[in-house]
């Protein structure tokens, strides 16, 4: 099948509605519903440049403007009409900012979750960049996050939390049960 016949019948199913998508409702108007679909490669990239044209500077202040530019673009490209994923959602990306900031993150969480449900795999990850990954994620310091970051680690968390439990009744030793009281708890407990 050439790519232009593979175009036509992804359109062709989004008209019919049979594309991946979710539908979901604006938090600061529940009778808005929308439709979310996955970004196509070349979608995805232009949300980036358009997030990367920002006038900021390199600098934590910069780093958010371009995060938050980037969840809008994402956004505007990929919500479209309920009934008619082939009708976008927003007149363009200014538009998708105008929402309120809660509705934004709203729904880029629920585009995150839609396309969570691919595999790593998908994404090129390496036997090596997974052992890369662990030891980065020893190297964080839980305590010191905040805002935005300790909202995805809690959302993450939450997401293994079945894996995490497993892991902890097998006999994994760096993970236990915030029930699971230390020895000198347990010492404390039976000397009363």
């Amino acid at each position: 099948m050439k790519f232009a016949e593979h175009k036509e019948n992804r359109l062709a199913k989004m008209r019919l509605g049979q594309s991946a998508c979710e539908v979901t409702a604006l938090p600061s108007a529940p009778d808005t519903r929308v439709a979310l679909v996955p970004l196509t490669d070349s979608e995805y990239i232009r949300a980036l440049e358009l997030a990367d044209r920002a006038l900021v500077g390199d600098n934590p202040a910069g780093f958010a403007v371009r995060d938050e530019l980037q969840k809008q673009a994402v956004i505007y490209f990929s919500a479209r009409e309920y009934g008619d994923l082939t009708s976008m959602f927003f007149d363009d990306v200014g538009e998708a900012g105008e929402l309120d900031t809660h509705d934004i993150d709203f729904l880029y969480d629920v585009y995150l979750e839609m396309i969570s449900n691919q595999s790593p795999s998908l994404f090129g990850l390496t036997d090596d960049d997974f052992e890369a990954l662990k030891k980065v994620w020893t190297m964080i310091e839980w305590n010191a996050l905040t805002g935005q970051q300790w909202y995805a680690a809690q959302r993450f968390i939450n997401s293994i939390q079945n894996e995490l439990q497993a892991a902890s009744y097998s006999g994994l030793s760096s993970i236990k049960p915030s029930t699971e009281m230390s020895e000198s708890e347990t010492l404390a407990a039976s000397a009363e």
